[in-house]
């Protein structure tokens, strides 16, 4: 564990000296000081962030000393941080920047000097464009999702309110029978159990739900034919049926479980 710890230590260290060198024009020409330096072992990140009292550029080194992510932005509470690369696309470089991470490194800082100088003295006029773009998108999806939601219903589909994420949307179906009283007409259907605890880490994840039936109420389905779609706040999965019959009883979508539950009910009598 201390050879671990020592490692990355010494990888910390060495992009820490790396980045100041790269950026040491810069930070000596625009007043740019070294905020803080972080490393995220998660997420095998080296980050070291450099700011003035109108611009903040924050260096990453990704995945131990591959390669190199630049982001910078107005250096406000809150204030969005863009990619380099999105720079790149409206003032290219003349040579494009490559290689190991070190380079990359002073490839970047030289861009900037070369291609952002008015950027670096405080000039907004490029992030005042992200943020109309980031605006407009943002305007664009939701009238999107508007229309979306206006086709389903048009088209006879049912609005769910989902406990997390977007809506579920269903066909409507003729109000369910109660598990008790199918059960008690079906002795011999097989119940298709979900445990949130088996397959989603349940202590981390917590309740779980169905968004998406994939066969409808009473359809033949075949073992390992794919029944149904189940969601938490993190995670996605899809059930297959573990045996072939036919769906007499299922729980409907957005209905919450935070334990062992019976999702379904299979006649398996007539296979």
């Amino acid at each position: 564990m201390q050879n671990y710890y020592k490692i990355h230590a010494d990888g910390l260290h060495h992009f820490k000296n790396e980045a100041r060198k790269a950026f040491a024009v810069i930070c000596n020409s625009f007043g740019l000081q070294e905020e803080k330096l972080i490393l995220t072992d998660a997420d095998n990140l080296f980050q070291v962030t450099f700011s003035n009292s109108k611009i903040r550029i924050v260096v990453k080194g990704i995945n131990w000393g591959m390669n190199t992510d630049i982001n910078f932005g107005v250096n406000a509470r809150d204030g969005n941080l863009y990619s380099i690369l999105q720079l790149m696309k409206e003032r290219k470089p003349e040579i494009p920047v490559d290689g190991n991470q070190i380079d990359q490194l002073f490839g970047y800082a030289h861009y900037l000097l070369t291609h952002a100088a008015d950027i670096l003295k405080g000039e907004t006029t490029f992030f005042n464009q992200q943020e109309a773009l980031i605006k407009q998108e943002k305007e664009n999806a939701l009238r999107a999702k508007q229309a979306e939601s206006d086709k389903k219903l048009s088209e006879g589909y049912l609005k769910i309110d989902a406990p997390i994420g977007e809506p579920i949307w269903r066909k409507p179906r003729p109000l369910l029978s109660t598990y008790n009283s199918i059960k008690n007409k079906f002795p011999h259907s097989f119940e298709v159990i979900f445990n949130p605890g088996d397959l989603l880490s349940y202590s981390e994840y917590g309740a779980a739900f169905i968004t998406n039936w994939k066969v409808d109420l009473h359809d033949a389905v075949k073992v390992n034919e794919i029944i149904c779609e189940i969601s938490t706040d993190k995670v996605s999965i899809e059930i297959v049926a573990p045996h072939t019959g036919r769906l007499i009883w299922l729980l409907e979508e957005g209905t919450i479980f935070r334990s062992s539950t019976c999702i379904a009910l299979l006649d398996l009598h007539i296979y």
